[in-house]
């Protein structure tokens, strides 16, 4: 296993708790974009991401190792929430700015 592969398991890992995991068990396979990670953070931005990421890691550092892991790979989904919600927001932005011929960010 080349050494990309195993972050790439640990990745996969964070994905498959969200579609299956304790994902599934919290939201029982309701759309990712209608879960409450997004109308929150559209209500109260990105950092509730950020925040709960780092909520998640530090509880982690004071669990077990079968129940550190799950907190870890939970952190890394909201981290890739985050990430999400950033380009789900610029598309928004370019999509309305759009008919409008609106570049943004404006190029140098």
């Amino acid at each position: 296993m080349r050494n990309a592969d195993l972050l790439k398991a640990v990745l996969d890992a964070a994905l498959q708790q969200v579609v299956s995991g304790k994902g599934m068990e919290w939201h029982g396979g309701e759309d990712l974009l209608n879960q409450p990670w997004r109308w929150i953070s559209d209500a109260a931005g990105e950092g509730f991401l950020l925040g709960q990421a780092m909520k998640k890691t530090q509880e982690a550092a004071k669990m077990p190792a079968d129940r550190f892991e799950r907190e870890i790979l939970g952190s890394i989904a909201f981290l890739g929430f985050a990430v999400l919600k950033r380009r789900l927001d610029d598309a928004i932005h370019v999509h309305a700015v759009n008919s409008k011929t609106i570049t943004w960010p404006p190029s140098s």
